[in-house]
């Protein structure tokens, strides 16, 4: 079974199938909508017909956060969507991952969707195309605040994770808005004009993400 359904995810990779759907009954979806519906949420490991409510979060968010905040490959999340139920499956999906991280993972990455899609008036305008790359450090900067390492991050402490998330959220917002604002000018010169090809370029390969560490 193992084998065909290796198969079949090799096959439908290459085609328009939705392998979030093939996923579904994977244990390691069984095991995290049980523990995320444990927490107050509700997981949708298929693609639904009706409009997702607030506490309501779909396989394919979940892996585009996951990748983005803990596994910090932003690229990835943001443009290797058709592969995070196929070859970066087990990388996005792995048998520690915990509910909690799931959620807090979402929660960061819809702040920052949400501030791609309607940046406020001081926001420098690369923050429509960063959004991943921000919910990465985000991520870094909550478990710095909550004084955790990312595998502490449990029921325990989630509701201690999700209120410091609504208390600093906007402080951790900036603070890697300044940091991908420093790294890019290291990446290209400080104050050296960058044009949107070389940005979009950028971000699609992972270029900036050696400087995001380096700033740590």
């Amino acid at each position: 079974m193992d084998q065909v359904r290796r198969i079949t995810y090799a096959t439908n990779s290459q085609n328009s199938v939705d392998l979030s759907d093939l996923r579904a009954n994977d244990e390691r979806q069984r095991r995290l909508q049980t523990d995320i519906e444990q927490l107050g949420y509700r997981y949708q490991p298929k693609r639904m017909e009706k409009a997702l409510q607030p506490n309501d979060i779909s396989s394919g968010v979940a892996a585009e956060a996951i990748l983005a905040v803990w596994r910090e490959s932003p690229h990835q999340a943001k443009f290797f969507a058709r592969e995070h139920f196929g070859k970066l499956y087990d990388h996005v999906f792995t048998d520690d991952l915990t509910g909690a991280q799931a959620i807090i993972a979402v929660l960061i990455y819809r702040m920052t969707e949400n501030r791609r899609k309607r940046p406020q008036n001081h926001d420098p305008v690369f923050v429509r195309y960063v959004s991943c790359f921000m919910a990465m450090r985000m991520g870094v900067h909550l478990l710095k605040d909550l004084k955790i390492a990312k595998g502490s991050l449990d029921h325990i402490r989630f509701p201690t994770a999700k209120q410091t998330l609504d208390a600093k959220g906007e402080s951790c917002f900036q603070t890697a808005l300044q940091e991908i604002e420093r790294a890019l000018g290291q990446l290209y010169g400080a104050g050296k004009e960058i044009s949107w090809q070389q940005r979009a370029a950028t971000f699609c390969r992972g270029d900036l993400i050696p400087y995001l560490k380096d700033i740590e």
